[in-house]
């Protein structure tokens, strides 16, 4: 079975269905890094020990020499590969040097995989250049470069961890990219992104500041967004290339959303799209509760034609009545509860440009 068939102009053809998740000694699950997936056939089985002594890397200054091959997806890998578990990184600073017009993208100088419980503490990192390439579409995409990759990896917090570069600088790519991810966290961090490709369950910011692309997720679980600024075009996106589903809820408490950094435009709280025709490999889902607690929007540089800010933007411009036929039905939010959110602009709090698509929502204002 395939999942994640990306849309858009990176588009592919999936990935085998896969599932990491914790055992102890007895055999027992750890329900708060789950199984997702049902399994109707199992084709491989890999069991990782886990390292029951940590290992701990103090301080560190790399500075990286940017290649200069051509921009196309070749990955360059000059980095900390950690593949054990029980790993506290502190103290880390690394820098770039020597990007010019052209170059090809990275994976993370710190690439986190097949692993549980890795710390990554009072680290200093550094965003990438976006350079673009021709996509699997045929046409003109930003490749995205990192500096913190995650993939197949438990409950790795990212603690007081800042970077080098301008967070809303929209020159350089967001600094994080992870798959296949749970219980990641962000605390006490300002960074340009936190990002889940390929599905991550249970996220949480807290006391932290994200800049210019902001938080991008889909998968399943908690999405937590607590005591944070969030300065990207939505407080939250979810991304549209894979179907923008988040199977669970979304909790947004005490913090401050600058749409777009302070730019004009239309914010939204939830972005997202979704036509109901592509087949993602699996039944996506709208978050199924979503609440917002203490939530005040910077919106106070928009001009007279300003309708105030939307808790969802228009996730499908074509449903505009019962007339539309989805082939992959979207699932719908069932309840949003908001109390205390206020606006600089004055404006109220609307659903949505587009109203027939979010009728069925339950809205309870306290």
């Amino acid at each position: 079975m395939q999942h994640y068939i990306r849309f858009g102009p990176n588009q592919n053809n999936g990935a085998a269905q896969t599932d990491i998740f914790l055992v102890d000694k007895n055999g027992k699950v750890d329900m708060k890094a789950p199984v997702i997936w049902d399994f109707d056939q199992i084709t491989e089985v890999s069991v990782l020990p886990i390292d029951e002594k940590p290992l701990t890397i103090t301080g560190g200054r790399f500075t990286t020499i940017a290649n200069r091959a051509e921009s196309k997806y070749t990955y360059y890998s000059r980095n900390i590969l950690i593949k054990r578990s029980h790993v506290l990184i502190d103290g880390l600073e690394h820098r770039i040097t020597g990007e010019g017009e052209q170059g090809a993208p990275y994976s993370g100088f710190l690439n986190i995989s097949d692993c549980a419980y890795v710390t990554i503490r009072n680290t200093l990192l550094t965003g990438h250049k976006t350079y673009t390439t021709i996509g699997a579409a045929g046409t003109p995409v930003s490749m995205g470069s990192y500096d913190i990759s995650a993939n197949r990896a438990l409950n790795v917090p990212f603690i007081n961890c800042s970077q080098t570069n301008d967070i809303n600088d929209r020159t350089y790519w967001g600094i994080l990219g992870s798959n296949y991810c749970k219980n990641m966290l962000y605390e006490g961090c300002v960074l340009s992104r936190f990002d889940a490709h390929m599905g991550v369950a249970n996220a949480t910011i807290r006391n932290s500041t994200l800049g210019h692309m902001g938080i991008n997720a889909i998968g399943s679980g908690t999405l937590t967004v607590e005591n944070s600024t969030i300065r990207s075009n939505t407080l939250v996106n979810l991304r549209s290339d894979y179907g923008s589903t988040w199977q669970g809820e979304v909790v947004i408490r005490n913090c401050l959303f600058i749409p777009a950094g302070g730019k004009q435009g239309s914010p939204s709280l939830i972005g997202g799209s979704n036509s109901g025709q592509h087949n993602f490999g699996y039944t996506c889902y709208m978050p199924e509760r979503i609440i917002i607690e203490n939530l005040h929007i910077d919106d106070s540089n928009y001009g007279e034609n300003y309708q105030g800010p939307a808790i969802f933007s228009n996730f499908n411009t074509h449903m505009t009545d019962d007339s539309y036929q989805e082939q992959f039905p979207y699932v719908i939010s069932r309840e949003i509860m908001l109390r205390h959110v206020t606006t600089a602009s004055g404006k109220a709090l609307r659903i949505s440009d587009n109203r027939f698509m979010f009728r069925n929502v339950k809205l309870t204002v306290q």
